[in-house]
């Protein structure tokens, strides 16, 4: 039987076969105004995200600020004054021949001056005016007016401040310190630590307060030694020696024999042959440039007497201000005594140590019973001959210490041991 392809069904298949083969061909017509609404949907989107973290992350940063700047300006290291070694002088040594002195030339003296003059300005790049500033009345232009100041030097640097060692002085409640610097601006300044029985504080400057360009014209001084100053020896006079700031005094040593009692101990002074102002304050440095004495008129010569420049001693200092800088207070009891020398000691049967002379009203000493006429013979356990033992053993306390006090004190039969129990305390 002969078999026939219908010719209407392979038409059919052909046409499927055919859509099924080219229907991948196919054409998509896109919203052209669509497209663009998306895009800038996009666009704003962004916008707006951009937005919102930029206002945050700006919030953040001024929220953040105080805590970063704290942080990363580094925490203040610990202040260590080096102590000072003892000159040995030779014994037993026979005296070298000295040479005659040169005779020097008008030449020769300008160029020491020069020599001087240059040793000055550079200690002038350390050189602090510190100033109390009060806000003036209401009825007046308003501002701050300079109510008082004094002259401070920059003797070390603690990683976070500069500080600044100087006369102590008062600030009123409604007042603020100022610092003008070597580059001739002023900067803020606050008070460490002061002790009011040195009349001595230490001020500090935050190093991030200053500009880059300010850098470039301070510098740290040196601490030399007072103890190694001689009479005649040249020293230069900074600060505010005459009673205004930025005067410059050259002279000499003209004694370090004298010295001024303090409670807890008896402080060198150095002498000089510089005329001075009762208000003058400042320091005096070698010809090194190194820092060998603080300045304090006021508190040499009361009654407002003016006297040649006088300072204190550095080395007799270095143990307070090493106190003051870690923001510590200086050990006090409120002793006044003097050393009870072998002549006393054998003529008049007053033990060995500390005789004192007066107890400070109010102190440490009086709240425990130490009275005038006592002998202080141990501190803390550590045995006292001289008035430089008693307070070289005072610096290694701190306040708050409850230590034992141990003497003698004169009865109807002689002296006899007596023991104080004494809490150090400070005069900050």
């Amino acid at each position: 039987m002969e078999y026939r392809e219908d010719p209407e069904k392979k038409k059919e298949e052909n046409q499927d076969v055919g859509e099924e083969e080219f229907s991948f061909i196919q054409e998509t017509i896109k919203d052209e105004n669509g497209g663009y609404r998306k895009v800038r949907a996009a666009v704003l989107r962004c916008a707006g995200l951009g937005l919102l973290f930029g206002l945050a992350a700006s919030l953040g940063f001024c929220a953040l600020k105080p805590w970063a700047e704290e942080q990363f300006s580094g925490s203040p290291e610990k202040i260590t004054i080096p102590e000072e070694e003892e000159e040995e002088t030779a014994q037993n040594e026979e005296e070298e021949p000295q040479e005659p002195s040169p005779v020097l030339t008008v030449d020769d003296y300008r160029e020491m001056n020069r020599a001087l003059v240059d040793v000055a300005n550079t200690l002038n790049r350390s050189m602090v005016e510190i100033s109390v500033q009060v806000p003036q009345l209401e009825d007046t232009e308003g501002g701050f007016l300079d109510e008082d100041s004094v002259a401070g030097v920059i003797f070390e640097d603690n990683g976070a401040e500069l500080l600044v060692a100087g006369r102590s002085i008062s600030v009123p409640e409604e007042g603020a310190l100022q610092a003008r610097l070597a580059d001739g601006k002023s900067y803020n300044i606050t008070v460490k630590r002061q002790d009011t029985n040195l009349g001595i504080a230490v001020y500090a400057i935050a190093k991030n307060a200053l500009p880059d360009t300010a850098w470039g014209q301070i510098q740290t001084a040196a601490l030399g030694s007072s103890g190694g100053m001689s009479k005649g020896e040249m020293v230069i006079a900074a600060g505010s020696p005459f009673g205004y700031y930025g005067g410059l005094g050259f002279g000499i040593i003209s004694s370090n024999r004298e010295s001024v009692d303090r409670a807890d101990g008896d402080y060198s002074l150095l002498c000089t042959d510089i005329g001075g102002s009762s208000a003058g304050t400042g320091v005096l440095a070698n010809t090194e440039g190194e820092i060998v004495g603080l300045i304090d008129q006021e508190r040499f010569f009361e009654g407002g007497e003016a006297g040649p420049v006088t300072a204190y001693g550095i080395s007799d200092l270095k143990d307070a201000l090493e106190f003051l800088s870690n923001n510590q207070a200086v050990p006090y009891i409120g002793v006044y005594g003097v050393t009870v020398t072998e002549e006393l000691t054998s003529g008049q049967g007053i033990p060995s140590g500390v005789y004192v002379r007066e107890v400070a009203a109010d102190s440490p000493a009086m709240a425990a019973g130490i009275q005038s006429g006592d002998v202080i013979t141990q501190v803390d356990g550590s045995k006292v001959t001289t008035l430089s033992g008693y307070s070289s053993a005072l610096m290694q306390l701190a306040e708050g210490d409850e230590i034992r006090i141990r003497g003698q004190r004169q009865g109807t039969g002689g002296y006899v041991d007596i023991t104080f129990r004494v809490t150090v305390g400070s005069k900050g």
